[in-house]
């Protein structure tokens, strides 16, 4: 048996609500956690099977995200909506895993006007593919064995924008 779910996006403070970003006037984003503030850093991850980055001070890609052999820069609105719509899919999944039989098979889309993200698997082991809409077009795919790490990157990536 095999589930489809569809999801919209939704802004990034539900995603993150501890962040809220505002920009300096210099063009530099502010990440501000309670009340301190941050000035965001650049930064690049690698690992077997993918690679992440972002640097807030390019434009107007901010961000790099790839596979093994392929790569897409995204711009600020594709950034928040990836990072957003890879948290929730995480959580979709960790929430449905219970819900499903060892041999059944599930997959989830999270769509928005910047991308769609769309997670394919089981609870425990899923893919994760990703589409651009906007200006340029793109697409790429990481592998079941990447995404854990991949996931973890991210959200590591993201703490050290704070």
């Amino acid at each position: 048996m095999f589930r489809r779910v569809q999801r919209e996006c939704i802004s990034t403070m539900d995603a993150f609500p501890c962040l809220s970003v505002a920009n300096n006037g210099d063009g530099f984003p502010i990440a501000t956690v309670g009340r301190s503030s941050y000035l965001a850093r650049s930064s690049l991850h690698k690992g077997s099977g993918w690679r992440l980055g972002w640097d807030p001070t390019r434009s107007p890609f901010v961000a790099l995200v790839g596979g093994e052999a392929w790569a897409l820069e995204l711009t600020q609105e594709e950034w928040q909506a990836f990072v957003q719509g890879v948290q929730r899919l995480q959580q979709d999944m960790e929430a449905i895993a219970s819900q499903l039989m060892a041999e059944e098979g599930i997959t989830l889309e999270q769509t928005c006007p910047a991308l769609t993200l769309i997670a394919s698997g089981s609870a425990t082991a899923w893919g994760l593919y990703v589409q651009l809409h906007q200006g340029r077009r793109g697409e790429g795919f990481w592998p079941a064995d990447v995404v854990p790490e991949l996931c973890q990157a991210l959200a590591q990536c993201f703490q050290e924008a704070l």
